[in-house]
């Protein structure tokens, strides 16, 4: 009589190790999330499931979804792109960081509203202070002047950011924009004011980029005759003189698109 043999099983594999726990792989979990979900979406819960672990497990590496927001603040800022120094002019190395940080807002559109409602808290993003601020000191601008510059930078990129978000309906629950079908709606125009009516086209989402750069245009305009007016002293219409009686800032005329 023939045995039938069983089949043989084989051995189970082993699982694959678990990737430890830490505060980076938390702050990229968080970032992805709200990439995928929203920024609204993220809780220490849903956090967890993102990693495979209780919440509680998060809180031996972070002390509160408000320290989370403050290491994606620091991906997201990681992504700002600043020339270093005497690679270019100063002013666009400038005008290339502000680039830079607005489109952020297009890769990150959930994530983006972070960088302007949050204070930079962290080493990371002090990082970034350091770097655009040693920007405005190349300048000559004193601590003050740059404070105020370093301020108006932030509105620029953060606010045109943000309009590129909701010009384009990238933003939670967008609903159809008017000028942009009256943009090329002869028949939308017409039931606005004869004013919006006539600046719709030029407010089109695909009229961003230009509108962007006369904004950036405009802005570095303006540094620009700041620093040269603070390194012309009104008493004597001269231009100031730096140590050892080198001349202050030069500034190389920019290349602009």
């Amino acid at each position: 009589m023939t045995k039938t043999l069983a089949p043989s099983r084989m051995p189970a594999a082993s699982p694959s190790p678990r990737q430890p726990l830490t505060p980076a792989r938390i702050a990229e979990a968080a970032l992805r999330l709200i990439d995928r979900d929203g920024l609204d979406a993220l809780s220490m819960r849903k956090l967890g499931l993102e990693l495979g672990v209780e919440a509680m497990a998060l809180y031996h590496h972070v002390a509160n979804k408000g320290r989370v927001l403050d290491a994606v603040m620091d991906l997201l800022v990681q992504e700002i792109e600043i020339p270093p120094p005497g690679s270019m002019p100063t002013l666009e190395r400038l005008r290339q960081a502000l680039r830079s940080y607005r489109a952020i807002a297009l890769r990150h559109p959930h994530a983006f509203v972070l960088l302007a409602t949050r204070r930079f808290n962290s080493d990371g993003t002090f990082a970034v202070y350091e770097r655009l601020l040693q920007a405005f000191a190349e300048l000559g601008l004193p601590p003050q002047r740059a404070a105020w510059w370093f301020r108006a930078t932030g509105t620029l990129a953060s606010g045109t950011g943000l309009a590129d978000i909701a010009s384009r309906e990238l933003e939670p629950n967008a609903t159809p924009l008017t000028l942009q079908g009256a943009a090329s709606s002869a028949a939308q125009a017409a039931a606005l004011p004869p004013h919006v009516a006539a600046v719709a086209p030029f407010l089109a989402a695909e009229r961003l980029d230009e509108a962007f750069e006369f904004a950036l245009d405009q802005f570095m305009d303006a540094l620009e005759r700041d620093v040269r007016a603070l390194a012309v002293p009104a008493a004597t219409g001269r231009r100031s003189r730096g140590r050892a009686g080198k001349p202050g800032p030069a500034l190389t005329p920019d290349r602009r698109r």
